[in-house]
């Protein structure tokens, strides 16, 4: 069976001809902004020429000819998340909390967390879990840049604990692993190595996924089953093969001219809408819902101030909104990393300086000049009032946290992220 019968019997004739035309046509991209850092009036001041998303809030589609937003020193300062139009839609659809308890099942690289994070305010937890453990050093990566403190990153089969955990999570993300035939525009090798076959191994994977996601929602909980294909086999089917095993109840599919609905779920296509290939659908388990109780343990209060869960494992020092008795995971990254004890010192990170560090150091703001210097690994000549250990940062976001005599700012800034802007 060809992709084209195979599109037919999914979506029918007439929308698999439109769907296949608009596969030759440019993709867009899009930014999700870090509202605590920029905001939509800010960014669009900076950049005029890009359009808003018509769904997400706080998010825009630009060219990428006329703007490298993924080059510009705002993404390195966090302003911004870089993510596809159509996969931003997701976590935007989830009508998350302040005291949420979140899994994300497939999180890396972390765009449907992160939006959740800026959703909740940084508040709640997070779990943001990863088979690979190579995408969950850049799901990190990300969560350090942007600053967003709430997130445990987890590095777990979770079919070899879920069992642990039943009724634990306020809202489930299921991005799950898919044929990929949504992102054919995007990947031309995955047009080539797509199969019939292929679409069924992946159908079984996420029929397991998705009945193991339903067991840790709570009562009253809400879980978002997601994939980049147009096969209604992992997408329909697989909300169904739920329905069936289940006393899963479909949440409401909301409507917006950019949305193909055919039969369960919504679907985004580049047809309707220039992203890439999308189904979203969500469930709700029956019950009432009951609040996580946070746990707050700070024994560094000179630290990290406020409610936090604040431990230490072996040197480091790591800070978190901490709901959740970790039963097996294996944890890649607890929450915002404070620093390390070496010796009698203790060396600060860059995502401690870049979430809670704010209200704990004197301040030096930075020129556009001094801040590019500094990136770039440079010390800086800059006489202040201070001595020791100060905040720098530029229009009054966080940078980093380094060293001053008062007159010479040493340069602390991580060696393997220093660049030239």
């Amino acid at each position: 069976m060809t992709f084209k019968e195979h599109l037919i019997q999914s979506i029918g004739e007439k929308e698999a001809e439109l769907l296949i035309s608009s596969l030759g046509h440019k993709s867009e991209h899009a930014v999700l902004l870090n509202t605590s850092k920029i905001s939509d009036e800010e960014f669009l001041k900076e950049f005029p020429l890009v359009k808003p998303h018509p769904i997400v809030k706080h998010a825009f589609i630009y060219d990428k000819d006329v703007y490298e937003l993924g080059k510009h020193i705002y993404h390195e300062l966090g302003y911004y998340y870089l993510q596809e139009p159509s996969a931003m839609v997701v976590s935007s659809l989830i009508d998350f909390n302040e005291d949420d308890l979140v899994l994300d099942m497939c999180a890396a690289p972390g765009g449907k967390t992160i939006q959740a994070s800026f959703k909740m305010n940084d508040k709640g937890l997070i779990v943001s879990n990863d088979l690979s453990f190579s995408r969950c050093g850049l799901l990190s990566n990300n969560l350090e840049r942007l600053g967003v403190g709430n997130v445990i990153i987890t590095n777990n089969d979770l079919s070899k604990i879920y069992l642990k955990y039943e009724n634990t999570f306020d809202k489930i993300i299921l991005d799950a692993p898919c044929s990929g035939s949504g992102m054919f525009r995007k990947d031309e090798a995955l047009l080539i190595d797509w199969s019939i076959n292929k679409v069924y191994k992946y159908q079984e994977i996420q029929k397991e996924l998705i009945l193991m996601a339903y067991y840790m929602l709570k009562p009253g909980g809400v879980l978002s089953y997601s994939t980049c294909s147009y096969s209604k086999e992992e997408d329909e089917d697989v909300a169904k093969h739920l329905l069936e095993n289940s006393n899963a109840e479909l949440v409401n599919t909301p409507s917006h001219m950019c949305f193909y609905i055919k039969d369960i779920g919504i679907r985004l296509m580049p047809s309707h809408f220039n992203g890439e290939g999308q189904y979203i659908v969500q469930f709700k388990k029956p019950g009432e819902s009951t609040k996580t109780s946070f746990v707050h343990v700070n024994k560094f209060p000179q630290l990290v101030s406020g409610n936090k869960d604040v431990k230490k494992v072996n040197n480091y020092l790591f800070a978190v909104n901490n709901g959740l008795e970790l039963k097996g995971f294996n944890i890649f990254r607890y929450g915002v990393k404070v620093g390390e004890f070496k010796k009698d010192l203790f060396k600060y990170d860059l995502h401690y300086a870049r979430s809670y560090a704010k209200e704990n150091f004197n301040k030096v703001e930075l020129t556009l000049d001094e801040l590019k210097k500094y990136l770039y690994g440079e010390q800086l000549s800059k006489p202040n009032s201070y001595k020791g250990y100060v905040l720098l940062a530029y229009k009054n976001t966080a940078v980093d946290i380094a060293k001053t005599d008062g007159q010479i700012i040493k340069n602390y800034y991580p060696k393997g992220l220093r660049k030239k802007f």
